[in-house]
């Protein structure tokens, strides 16, 4: 008979570690319910290995192991298409349990599982994974359960979570170019000082050399002489940006004013607004109220600054103003977000209108995407060439200098 390593938690709250002997995993699982045990998961042991070092192994893979987007988004499409095709929530965990292959949203899944066999929830057994699941995706969940549309509310959760990641990969594509040809140029900058210049320097020393010449020699020389001092100073700096923006009245001033960067500013603020408004409409359509959607979109939201906005936001609404007018006041979004929110709170259909503004404010963004690095690019490439060719230039003026003399 096979060995199965299960995790449960005691009557008292302590979890604990068993391996038991059984004809099969049923089996195995009743051995410890029948003395009052919570399963949590169940692990059965394989090849020739001790049961305590594969239990080692399989918690060390779990506790290492991370749950990526794409995970979640498989994971909630599948849940849904089950649910839709009325297998119960039970036997559609059960089926994702066996064939999920990430250790920890496998674990996760079997927690999940055994609380709903024990009468809560599927949103509470979800809350109990807040590192994995978002406070949005809960409350969703919730939502589906109260609304009895919780096979369409996973679509729209893997859906919401597709948009959201192909949002991030756009935002970091964008970025890539840029800082490639900033540290090529850095690297060509460092190559010129530290190795070309200073071999020129011992062969043109001596010599009245032009003014373009020995400006080079004389910046060679100071960036050589304090190369330590300067790269601490650059360390240091680097350093002290990265605690300025952990500190929440650092971060929340740069994140109020780093909108107004120009060519920079405009991505990050369109960014935020696609961002704000499709997790709103994703919980607008899931059947949320007003009020808890706004609250759960400004969870999610990381600019400190745009998040205090929408605290006001909500508390604004909740003075029973209407959301068009405080969306206006805010300053933040644009003219077109507060016309269709109007549009939408006439007709009813707010939902409908954010996607819209999503759908507008993405096209917009990708535009803005795409003009920044037609900026960027040839700034950057400018600049590099402008730094090889006065190095060059001077360097050969340096030369005829020693032979016309």
């Amino acid at each position: 008979m096979p060995f199965y390593t299960i995790t449960a938690a005691a009557q008292d709250g302590r979890t604990f570690s068993r391996t038991v002997n059984a004809r099969d995993e049923s089996s195995a699982v009743e051995e410890l319910r029948k003395d009052g045990h919570v399963i949590i998961d169940i692990f059965e042991e394989r090849g020739g290995e001790s049961p305590g070092f594969q239990m080692k192994n399989f918690q060390f893979l779990t506790a290492i192991s991370r749950v990526s987007n794409k995970n979640l988004i498989l994971f909630f499409r599948m849940l849904s298409s089950l649910i839709a095709s009325d297998v119960t929530i039970t036997e559609a965990l059960v089926i994702l349990h066996e064939q999920e292959e990430n250790r920890k949203l496998k674990a996760i899944i079997g927690d999940i599982r055994e609380h709903i066999e024990g009468g809560i929830p599927l949103s509470e057994a979800f809350e109990r994974h807040p590192s994995v699941f978002s406070g949005l995706v809960i409350n969703m969940i919730r939502a589906g359960e109260l609304g009895g549309i919780l096979d369409v509310v996973l679509e729209r959760i893997s859906e919401y979570l597709e948009s959201k990641a192909a949002l991030k990969s756009k935002m970091i594509m964008s970025m890539i170019y840029p800082a490639v040809v900033l540290v090529v140029s850095i690297g060509v900058i460092i190559f010129l000082v530290a190795f070309v210049i200073p071999r020129f320097a011992g062969l043109l020393g001596g010599r009245k050399l032009p003014a373009n010449t020995q400006l080079l020699l004389d910046m060679a020389g100071f960036l050589t002489d304090n190369a330590l001092p300067l790269v601490a100073g650059f360390a240091g700096s680097i350093v002290g940006l990265i605690v300025l923006m952990m500190t929440e009245p650092s971060r929340r001033i740069i994140d109020r004013y780093k909108i107004y960067i120009p060519v920079i500013g405009p991505v990050i603020r369109y960014g935020v607004i696609v961002q704000f408004s499709r997790t709103f409409a994703s919980l607008l359509e899931s059947g949320i109220s007003l009020v808890d959607a706004l609250k759960s979109t400004g969870a999610t939201i990381t600019n400190l600054a745009v998040k205090e906005i929408i605290e006001r936001m909500t508390g604004n609404v909740l003075a029973g103003e209407p959301l068009s007018t405080v969306v206006g006041e805010t300053g933040f979004f644009t003219p077109m977000v507060k016309a269709l929110t109007k549009i939408g709170e006439h007709s009813g259909l707010l939902d409908n209108s954010m996607v819209t503004i999503a759908e507008l404010h993405e096209r917009i963004l990708e535009e803005k995407i795409n003009r920044m690095s037609a900026m960027i690019e040839p700034a950057l490439i400018i600049s590099l060439g402008g730094i090889v060719g006065y190095v060059a230039w001077g360097l050969i003026a340096g030369m005829l200098a020693m032979y016309t003399g």
